[in-house]
């Protein structure tokens, strides 16, 4: 498949790995057997290697993403759409937040309330690419996202004696 020559394979292997790792595929070879495909398929796809085609085998690892069919062209090109269907039904002042900046991790906290299925949603984002920041300014973010990620868990944890 040709495809159009505004793509961003980079953002495309992006969502591939947030995705890959949203579904608990914590390596690329967990996410080649599911798709049926070679980890150094899904290896150059996440390093956001340049094409002039789509692989054959997308098609493959969108079924084992479970993406819509053509999704990665979508996320490839730009298209939106994706994104405003994830969006909706979220508050404007998440939209907003989502929409710009860079994504640098996520943590996602059981809130143990049985049969509830209530969970707690947290993105760290940076309004500058890593690269683009001082490396000791990066360093101490990062040990405070760690920090917080601690406290999130402790608080969601059941009390001590307590299995809930």
């Amino acid at each position: 498949m040709m495809l159009p020559m505004n793509r961003d394979w980079a953002r495309l292997g992006r969502a591939i790995k947030a995705r890959r790792e949203q579904l608990g595929m914590t390596t690329q070879q967990a996410l080649a057997d599911a798709a049926g495909v070679t980890r150094q398929t899904v290896q150059a796809l996440e390093a956001g290697r340049v094409r002039s085609r789509m692989p054959a085998a997308m098609a493959a690892i969108e079924r084992a993403l479970q993406w819509e069919p053509g999704e990665a062209s979508r996320i490839l090109t730009g298209a939106d759409e994706a994104a405003e269907r994830y969006a909706e039904g979220m508050p404007s002042r998440v939209r907003r937040e989502l929409s710009d900046g860079e994504v640098v991790d996520t943590e996602v906290v059981d809130l143990g309330v049985p049969g509830s299925g209530s969970r707690l949603v947290v993105v760290f984002k940076r309004d500058s690419p890593a690269a683009d920041m001082d490396p000791a300014e990066l360093q101490r973010q990062v040990e405070e996202w760690t920090r917080i990620q601690r406290a999130m868990r402790d608080i969601a944890a059941p009390p001590e004696g307590n299995s809930r």
